[in-house]
């Protein structure tokens, strides 16, 4: 999972070493050629704390070989933005490794579907005197709400996905995937998460002694993961993959594969 789901951060040189700053979100391979997907807030983060700090953003895939593990630092070489309103981008890097995620077209996706995501949360990244180390974490729920654009009080979006678990910081730009077998079908961008407020009780009490006015409350907070329904995409046609679209980034799945 670790070679196809990985970090992404900024990161500054000095002499031989890479130290990374911060990490900023996830991105996922969908294409064996070198191509991930992350959300579009990632990279306007992750591409602003790398100027203030005149450093530079890359992936960090990791990959076993010889019996040992090692941590690779993948520049990103370009990367290209979907239309307004998704908070989609995809990444062209030198890097090359099989992923197991693929598109499917006319994939129906209801409420109650099984989905899940990997990614790298801030709550799991532990940052030393001397390295920053971050650490998977994964999540399977289902999805409760399909919301079509503009619905969600959170400012233009397009058609999304309300999950049963939250994206916390760091998650952004992980994959929403359903399992298929041999593959992981993608459906989704998690993109971050919108909470409710309910009160649940209240009473207001009146102190004698002072005269003094008081309200109890017992308030119940949810908070929910939105993921970007990447299916309206795929007929798009990002320049830098030289008139291929965005479907064809993964290799083709039957309808009922």
């Amino acid at each position: 999972m670790q070679s196809v789901i990985c970090p992404i951060c900024h990161y500054i040189e000095a002499g031989s070493d890479e130290l990374i700053q911060q990490m900023h979100g996830t991105g996922f391979l969908i294409d064996n050629d070198g191509i991930f997907i992350t959300a579009r807030h990632v990279i306007e983060s992750a591409f602003a704390g790398a100027q203030a700090t005149k450093g530079k953003v890359a992936i960090f895939p990791m990959q076993r070989a010889n019996g040992k593990t090692t941590s690779l630092t993948v520049p990103i070489l370009n990367y290209e933005f979907a239309p307004t309103p998704f908070d989609v981008a995809i990444l062209q890097t030198n890097y090359r490794s099989n992923t197991f995620f693929r598109f499917q077209k006319n994939r129906l996706v209801e409420v109650w579907q099984d989905v899940a995501t990997m990614g790298y949360p801030i709550a799991a990244t532990h940052k030393g005197i001397d390295q920053y180390e971050v650490q998977q974490r994964a999540h399977k729920g289902y999805i409760q709400r399909i919301i079509p654009s503009g619905r969600l009080r959170i400012g233009a979006h397009p058609d999304v996905f309300e999950l049963s678990f939250a994206i916390t910081n760091g998650l952004s730009g992980a994959p929403l995937f359903i399992h298929a077998a041999t593959y992981e079908i993608v459906i989704g961008v998690c993109v971050g998460s919108h909470s409710s407020r309910i009160v649940n009780y209240e009473e207001t009490v009146q102190v004698k002694n002072n005269s003094e006015t008081l309200k109890e409350q017992v308030i119940r907070l949810e908070e929910f993961g939105i993921a970007h329904d990447v299916r309206p995409l795929f007929d798009w046609k990002p320049s830098l993959l030289g008139g291929r679209t965005f479907f064809e980034l993964s290799g083709q799945l039957t309808e009922k594969s």
